[in-house]
């Protein structure tokens, strides 16, 4: 997906103010986490009311890091009987193996490292559905 290449500011509709700018850092305080600073974004700003759009690579690599954060953090407090295994995971879910770990990469699944292994929380997972139950 292309990235749009913004002139006029869309929030304030200032005419030729937008600029796009490398190097930048944002501060994240996620409840009942510790704060997270991630650097190395880029995306577009306005020059006079200050608003903006991170860059789509930017999107993805907040995402990623408030993911691993949150596991880390979350590996110190959470015990084994609440960790699922992918395959669990993927059953429940109704996808594939591989759509559980881009799911926990993307930071849409909440996860903890294990054993060098992502591990997916019960608690995210849709609860099972019986053998005879029909389709909602």
């Amino acid at each position: 997906m292309r990235e749009k290449k913004w002139i006029d500011c869309p929030i304030c509709g200032a005419k030729k103010s937008m600029r796009h700018e490398r190097g930048l850092h944002e501060d994240f305080e996620l409840p009942e986490y510790p704060a997270l600073r991630v650097p190395k974004l880029d995306g577009q700003f306005c020059s006079v009311c200050g608003e903006g759009f991170w860059s789509l690579k930017s999107e993805r690599n907040i995402a990623e890091r408030v993911a691993e954060h949150m596991a880390a953090v979350d590996a110190t407090r959470v015990v084994a009987a609440e960790l699922a295994s992918v395959q669990e995971a993927a059953q429940r879910m109704r996808v594939s193996v591989q759509g559980v770990h881009k799911m926990m990469k993307e930071g849409r699944l909440r996860f903890v490292v294990a054993g060098g292994r992502r591990l997916p929380l019960r608690s995210d997972l849709p609860e099972a559905r019986s053998a005879g139950a029909k389709w909602a």
